[in-house]
């Protein structure tokens, strides 16, 4: 078997309210889901009062995967501009079609001031 990972895109995320991130569309060849990550970068200005947390949720039209609901990984921007990252990978094993669509969504655990980003990725596995 072959080992493919896919990335949403950085999108805005910092309110409380569900924010869509993305679709990812699996390989023609997909078979099971192996691993998923997704991680939120706080923008520059975070203060004592702000934290970067929250929560992830996928959904597929193609095939089942609910309840699908995990901690979102923190990376905080330190005042130096550095960033410290390494995402979590949670093992999963989940069945997957080839060509099926996950629907990626974050929920901050409270709203936040900056211009916070989240990506979410898939590991999964296919001929």
């Amino acid at each position: 078997m072959r080992t493919y990972i896919d990335i949403t895109d950085a999108t805005a995320t910092g309110d409380t309210t569900e924010t869509k991130i993305g679709t990812i569309t699996l390989s023609a060849k997909a078979k099971k889901i192996v691993g998923l990550f997704a991680y939120a970068v706080g923008g520059a200005g975070l203060t004592t009062l702000e934290n970067v947390t929250g929560i992830v949720r996928m959904d597929s039209p193609d095939f089942s995967i609910a309840p699908m609901r995990f901690p979102l990984d923190c990376v905080a921007v330190l005042t130096s501009g550095a960033v410290a990252f390494s995402p979590r990978i949670i093992p999963v094993e989940i069945p997957a079609v080839g060509s099926g669509k996950v629907d990626c969504f974050v929920t901050m655990d409270m709203a936040l001031t900056v211009a916070a980003t989240a990506r979410v990725g898939i590991i999964y596995e296919g001929d």
